[in-house]
């Protein structure tokens, strides 16, 4: 599959929500190519220079307006992470790529050993809009979703999130979550 890819300092994991304020024309381009295809984009982090983390993850629209400037402003949701390769540019500069899928983190049920995440993680995603009605809707009882949405708060550098998101479970994460709660 082939996607346009947004470089962006925003960490996002499968069924992670954001709101983006799009305004250069590339990415009014992107928009409209995802909205066409039905296939999304690939949001990934940047590095220093033009470079890219060499994983990113597909996201949906699945919400969009205009702000009081005439911005357009679309609220994503992640579906799947990816690697990349054969990254090309646009003579705007956007940039497509094509993307190979990897399998997500199986779901795991919670058990109470990992209860202490859960009463911090309700609070912040309550205090965001965006999230109050997904908090309503997650039963809270899948700690590979907890453990993703935690990578997504918490204020790391991106090389700690890019190394824990590229971990084959939630393991590694719970580990260093229970080391900045204690």
């Amino acid at each position: 599959m082939r996607l346009a890819l947004f470089p962006l300092p925003v960490f996002l994991l499968p069924e992670g929500l954001t709101r983006l304020r799009i305004f250069e024309p590339r990415y009014k381009r992107l928009v409209a190519e995802a909205m066409s295809t039905g296939q999304g984009f690939g949001l990934c982090l940047p590095k220093e220079g033009h470079n890219l983390y060499d994983i990113g993850i597909r996201v949906e629209i699945y919400n969009f307006d205009q702000d009081e400037n005439g911005f357009l402003i679309i609220d994503i949701k992640g579906t799947d992470r990816f690697t990349f390769d054969d990254v090309s540019s646009d003579s705007d500069g956007l940039r497509h790529a094509d993307v190979t899928l990897i399998d997500g983190w199986e779901s795991i049920q919670m058990t109470p050993q990992y209860e202490f995440m859960l009463a911090p993680l309700k609070a912040v995603l309550t205090s965001i809009p965006l999230h109050v009605e997904q908090v309503n809707q997650q039963g809270f009882n899948n700690l590979s979703w907890i453990c993703q949405r935690w990578l997504e708060i918490l204020p790391v550098p991106a090389d700690k999130k890019y190394w824990l998101a590229r971990q084959s479970g939630p393991e590694p994460t719970v580990e260093f979550i229970r080391e900045v709660i204690q």
